[in-house]
């Protein structure tokens, strides 16, 4: 039997423990969470537009406001909060992609985690609002949605490809 090269040995042991470069669906699915928060962040600037009127403001703290008014901009201000965690949440992840740090996958699942556990939260908060003051108000449904999908695609994306597994590992 021929002995192995222990040079050639050494060089597919080193090749196994680098990690791969980000491409094909990793690469997709980054990319795909990073445009989700850009546009996330591109909309809040409507939500925020809305809440810094001063003629509104002025309306809803007022003793004699209805409550529709208040609950309009409790509902905006959530909307506005969950888009900065996911802007935040993305910036960190980007972070964490740069330095191919092992972490990521786990911060990405409890990232979309928890983006689904507060849109949900707002949602159903939202939902309860509306029916205490007595007037129907729209609630916007694709935020839920969004993140509904995301968390659907992303955690066991995440979780386990092995692309994923063999791209961020610790150095």
């Amino acid at each position: 039997m021929k002995q192995p090269n222990l040079s050639t040995t050494r060089r597919h042991a080193h090749a196994e423990a680098a990690p791969r470069r980000i491409g094909g669906c990793l690469l997709i699915a980054l990319l795909a969470l990073a445009a989700w928060a850009f546009v996330t962040a591109w909309a809040m600037r409507d939500s925020l537009h809305l809440m810094l009127e001063w003629e509104l403001l002025a309306v809803s703290v007022r003793a004699g406001t209805h409550g529709w008014y208040r609950t309009v901009m409790a509902m905006t201000a959530f909307d506005v909060l969950i888009g900065a965690f996911m802007v935040a949440g993305i910036g960190w992840l980007a972070l964490l992609t740069r330095r191919r740090s092992a972490r990521l996958p786990t911060h990405v699942q409890a990232w979309l985690g928890t983006i689904l556990a507060i849109r949900t939260g707002a949602y159903l908060l939202s939902d309860y609002m509306t029916h205490a003051i007595g007037i129907h108000i729209a609630i916007p449904f694709e935020g839920l949605l969004q993140a509904l999908v995301a968390a659907a695609l992303g955690i066991p994306y995440f979780r386990l490809s092995r692309r994923v597994r063999q791209t961020f590992v610790n150095r």
